[in-house]
């Protein structure tokens, strides 16, 4: 994941519930990035402020009101993701990134067999490969290859080149 756009700005919403709601996702979520990512496990308010955007001076406010939730430890002027924060902060990091980290079309599952074994793997690949072949039968009953944009020039021989 690259790190947001300094030009971009979050967008919260108006009510005070909702904001506390929205700013601890979003605190969660760059903290548990940045553990990740391999910037620390301990940051302060500036370096949250910078990965969230511009808005992000509204949202710092709410570091303090983590730690007496127990979603962040504090030492100092420097705050870590608690035990709970960190489980909490993975799930908000997921919840997030879940639409582009669900298996593409033909792709298998976490659930598939082929995980379990050679076989398998084997097994379930070349029904991946039989069943694409019948979706490009089925789009191209005459089973003509595309050329996907590349300009074949037909000579009078007949012969592509």
């Amino acid at each position: 994941m690259n790190p947001p756009d300094e030009n971009a700005s979050l967008v919260a919403p108006k009510s005070s519930a909702l904001q506390m709601l929205y700013w601890r996702s979003e605190i969660l979520q760059v903290m548990y990035w940045l553990r990740g990512e391999g910037f620390g496990d301990i940051v302060d308010a500036p370096m949250v402020e910078r990965f969230l955007g511009v808005e992000a001076r509204n949202g710092v406010g709410y570091l303090d009101r983590l730690v007496e939730e127990g979603y962040l430890t504090v030492d100092g002027s420097f705050y870590a993701l608690s035990e709970f924060g960190l489980k909490q902060g993975a799930r908000e990091f997921a919840d997030s990134f879940s639409e582009l980290t669900k298996p593409a079309h033909g792709e298998c599952s976490d659930d598939c067999w082929c995980h379990a074994s050679v076989d398998e793997a084997d097994a379930c690949m070349a029904h991946r490969i039989e069943h694409n072949h019948a979706m490009d039968l089925k789009h191209d009953p005459h089973g003509h290859t595309h050329d996907h944009g590349h300009a074949h020039i037909h000579s009078e021989d007949g012969h592509d080149h």
